[in-house]
C-alpha cells in the first residue's frame, strides 16, 4: 500500500491548531466583502476540510459568490479549484472534475501556471480514482513540466511521487521505482523531512511487492528513522509498523514480524482505524500460527474475524473464515470447521461457491459420520444397524429432494420462458397497433396534403384571374379618362360649354367605375387576409338604399335612366352596414351599366318568415344562360355594357362573397334583351316582426 502525498490523511488537530482555525474566522467576519475576504475563506475551507467537510463546502460556496460578485477572475478560479477538492473529499468525483475543468480554463486564461499545474496535479489523482490511468498520468505530466519550467522542486517531488504512487497501482514496479528514486533524490537533497519517510515507505512497498523483501525491510527501517526524529503523524508510522510485519513474515522472521504488527495493531487501536486493525490481527494470528501456536493464532484471527463482521468488510471476511475453517477442519474441530466453511460460502461468489459447495457437502458427511460413531460406540449393535438404515434414508431423502428441486427448477424456468414469450408477443402486438396508427396517420396527412396542393392551385388560378381582371378593368377606365381629358382644352378654347358638361357626366362615370373597382378589391383584399371587419349591426334598408341612390342617381340620369326605390317600411336587417352598402352599389352599378337609354331600373325588398329578400331589377340586355351559371364567379371572358363600359363580374364575385359572410343567399334571374333581377336574402331583426 503505498502513502501518496497527495492522500488527504487523518489528522489530529491540537488545541493550537483549533485556536488558529477559530482566529482566522473572527478574522474572516469582521472583514469587508472584499478580495482578501476571497481568499480568507478559501483558507478556512482548505483548513476546515481535513476534518469538517461541510463547513468546508459552506466556505468554498460562499467564497465562489463572493468572487464572481466582485468580478474577481483569480480568487473565482482559486474558489472553482477548491470546491473540486471538497466535492473529491466527499467521493463526488464527477462534481469535482466540473469545478477542476473550470478552474483550469480560468488559470489557463488568466496565464497563472502555478496555479494551472495544481489543479492539473488534483485532476490526475481523480482520474486514478476513475480507472483511467492514461489520462491520470497526462495530467501529471502537465503538472510535472509547469512546475520544471518553474524550478519548483518541491511540487516536483509531490509530482514524481504520484507518479510513483500510480504505476505502483498499475502494478509497473519498474516505472514506479523510477519515480519514487527521483522523488528520494530531490527530497535529500532539499532535506523535506516531512515527506522523506513518506516517500521510503513508498520505495519499500515497491521492493516488498516486487519480491525484493529484504531491500524493502532496508527502506523501511530508514523510514522508521526518520519518524522517530521528524514525523508525529500516526497514521503514516501505523502503515510502516504492519508493512514491517508483513516484510518480516514474507522472510520468515516471525518474532520480528510479530513485534511489528503488535506495534501496528496498539497504534490502530489508538487511533481507531479499524479497517488496518483487521489485516494487523490477521498478519499476527498467521505469524502464531506458522510457528505451530495454533491457539494464539486462532485467537487473532478470530478477533480480526469478528472485527471484520463488525465493519461488514465482506473481502476480509470471506479470506478469515476460509483461513479459520482450512485451521480447525486442519485440528479436527470439525463443528467449528463446519460453522467458519459456512460462513464462507456466504461470502463466496457464484463461481466459486460451486466448487466450495463440495467440501461443505464432504465436511458435514463427515462430522454426521463421527457423530453417527459417537453414538454406536454407546449403543447396542441393534441401534448401530437401526442408524445405518437411518443414514441410508436421509441419503435416499437427499437425492430425492435433490430431483424434487431440479424438477421445481425446471418447471420454473419453463414458466419463466412461457411468461416472455408472452411478453413479447404482446410487445410485438403493441408495436404493431403503434405502428399501424401511425401509418394511418402519415395517410391522413399525406391526404391533407394533397387537399392543400388543390386548394392551392385553385388560389393561385383565382389570384391569376384576378390579376387580368384587375389589369384590364383598371385600364378601361383609365384610357377613357385619358381620352376625355384630350378633349377639354378643344371645347374650352370652341367654349362649347354644352360637351363640357357631357364630358364632365362620362368622367364621373369613369371615376365612379374605377373608385368602384377598387373599393371592391380593397373588400377583397381585406376578407381574404380576414382582416375585414364584420360588425352585424341593425340595418335601415330604406336609409342606406337613399344613401347609395343619392350617389348613382346623377350617372342614371345622364344616360336616361329612371331608377325607383320600392323598400318596404321597417326593413331591418341584421348585417354588417360597410357590407350591405357595397353590394347595393355593386348590383346598382351594374344595373346601369347594362340598361340601355330610356330604360329602367328598381331597387326594393320583401320579409317572410325573417328574412329579407332584396332585389335590384332593371330592363337591360340581360344575360344569357351560360353567363348566369358563372355570373358570380371570377371569370375569363367580360361584357360590354350598352355605352360600351367593360365587366368581368368582379363586382359580382364580391357580392357573393359579403351575403355569405352575412349569413344570407343571392341568386340571379335574366332573360336576353328583357332586363336582369338579381335578388339577395339578409336576416331580418325582431323589429320588422314586431
Amino acid at each position: 500500500m503505498l502513502v501518496g502525498i497527495f492522500c488527504l490523511k487523518l489528522v489530529f488537530l491540537g488545541n493550537s491548531q483549533n485556536s488558529e482555525i477559530d482566529d482566522l474566522r473572527l478574522t474572516v467576519k469582521a472583514l469587508p466583502n472584499d478580495t482578501t475576504k476571497v481568499l480568507k475563506l478559501i483558507d478556512l475551507s482548505y483548513r476546515y476540510i481535513k476534518f469538517q467537510l461541510d463547513t468546508s463546502l459552506v466556505d468554498g460556496k460562499e467564497a465562489l459568490k463572493l468572487s464572481k460578485k466582485l468580478n474577481f477572475p483569480f480568487g473565482h478560479a482559486k474558489a472553482l479549484n477548491q470546491m473540486g477538492l471538497v466535492y473529491k473529499s466527499l467521493s463526488n468525483y464527477d462534481s469535482a472534475m466540473i469545478y477542476y475543468n473550470k478552474a483550469l480554463v480560468m488559470f489557463d486564461s488568466l496565464k497563472i501556471d502555478s496555479e494551472k499545474a495544481s489543479v492539473l496535479n488534483r485532476m490526475g489523482n481523480v482520474y486514478k480514482r476513475f480507472g483511467e490511468f492514461d489520462k491520470s498520468i497526462e495530467c501529471f505530466m502537465k503538472s510535472l513540466k509547469i512546475y520544471q519550467n518553474n524550478k519548483d522542486s518541491v511540487q516536483i517531488s509531490s509530482i514524481l511521487n504520484n507518479l510513483g504512487v500510480l504505476y505502483y497501482d498499475m502494478s509497473n514496479f519498474e516505472k514506479a521505482l523510477e519515480y519514487q528514486l527521483l522523488n528520494l533524490e530531490i527530497s535529500k537533497r532539499l532535506n523535506l523531512t516531512s515527506k522523506l519517510h513518506t516517500t521510503l515507505m513508498n520505495i519499500g512497498n515497491i521492493y516488498k511487492d516486487g519480491e525484493n523483501a529484504f531491500t524493502a525491510i532496508t527502506y523501511y527501517q530508514e523510514a522508521l528513522s526518520y519518524f522517530e526524529k521528524s514525523s508525529n503523524n500516526k497514521y503514516d508510522k501505523m502503515l510502516l509498523m504492519h508493512n514491517l510485519g508483513v516484510t518480516y513474515e514474507k522472510i520468515n522472521k516471525l518474532n520480528e514480524a510479530k513485534h511489528y504488527y503488535k506495534k501496528a495493531i496498539a497504534l490502530e487501536k489508538e487511533i481507531g482505524e479499524k479497517e488496518m486493525l483487521v489485516f494487523s490481527l490477521q498478519g499476527l494470528g498467521n505469524a502464531f500460527v506458522k510457528q505451530g501456536d495454533y491457539n494464539t493464532g486462532i485467537k487473532y484471527l478470530e478477533e480480526s474475524y469478528a472485527l471484520a463482521n463488525q465493519i461488514k468488510d465482506v473481502r476480509k471476511q470471506h479470506r478469515l473464515s476460509n483461513n479459520l475453517y482450512q485451521l480447525h477442519e486442519k485440528r479436527g474441530n470439525y463443528k467449528k470447521a463446519f460453522y467458519y466453511l459456512k460462513e464462507f460460502g456466504v461470502f463466496e461468489d457464484s463461481v466459486y461457491n460451486l466448487e466450495k459447495k463440495k467440501q461443505f457437502v464432504e465436511l458435514e458427511q463427515k462430522y454426521e459420520s463421527e457423530k453417527r460413531l459417537h453414538q454406536i460406540s454407546i449403543l447396542e449393535k441393534e441401534k448401530e444397524i437401526q442408524q445405518l438404515e437411518l443414514a441410508k434414508a436421509e441419503q435416499d431423502s437427499t437425492r430425492r429432494k435433490f430431483q424434487r428441486n431440479i424438477l421445481i427448477l425446471t418447471v420454473l424456468l419453463a414458466l419463466v420462458f412461457i411468461m416472455f414469450m408472452v411478453y413479447e408477443n404482446r410487445k410485438r402486438k403493441r408495436l404493431n397497433s403503434i405502428l399501424k396508427k401511425q401509418n394511418n396517420h402519415i395517410l391522413q396527412q399525406r391526404a391533407q396534403i394533397v387537399k392543400q396542393n388543390e386548394e392551392l392551385f385553385d388560389a393561385n388560378k383565382t389570384k391569376d384571374k384576378l390579376f387580368q381582371i384587375i389589369a384590364h378593368d383598371l385600364r378601361s377606365p383609365l384610357v377613357s379618362i385619358d381620352s376625355l381629358t384630350q378633349l377639354i382644352p378643344f371645347w374650352i378654347e370652341d367654349q362649347d360649354f354644352n360637351s363640357l358638361r357631357k364630358l364632365s357626366k362620362s368622367l364621373e362615370m369613369s371615376v365612379n367605375n374605377l373608385l368602384s373597382l377598387i373599393d371592391n378589391l380593397l373588400n377583397w383584399a381585406l376578407s381574404q387576409q380576414g382582416k375585414f371587419p364584420f360588425k352585424p349591426e341593425t340595418i335601415d334598408l330604406a336609409d342606406i338604399s337613399k344613401e347609395i341612390l343619392s350617389i348613382y342617381q346623377p350617372i342614371a340620369e345622364f344616360k336616361k335612366i329612371q331608377i325607383s326605390c320600392e323598400m318596404c317600411k321597417n326593413s331591418y336587417v341584421d348585417a354588417d352596414k360597410n357590407m350591405v352598402s357595397a353590394i347595393l352599389r355593386n348590383l346598382l352599378n351594374n344595373a346601369i351599366k347594362f340598361t340601355s337609354e330610356n330604360g329602367k331600373i328598381s331597387i326594393g325588398s320583401t320579409i317572410e318568415n325573417d328574412i329579407a329578400h332584396i332585389w335590384v331589377k332593371d330592363n337591360g340586355v340581360g344575360f344569357s344562360p351560360e353567363n348566369q351559371k358563372r355570373i358570380f364567379e371570377i371569370a375569363n371572358g367580360s361584357t360590354n355594357g350598352t355605352r360600351g363600359e367593360t365587366g368581368k363580374g368582379l363586382g359580382l364575385f364580391f357580392c357573393k362573397e359579403f351575403v355569405n359572410m352575412n349569413r344570407g343567399d343571392i341568386h340571379i334571374d335574366s332573360e336576353i334583351n328583357k332586363g336582369t333581377t338579381i335578388t339577395f336574402t339578409l336576416p331580418a331583426t325582431n323589429i320588422l316582426s314586431n
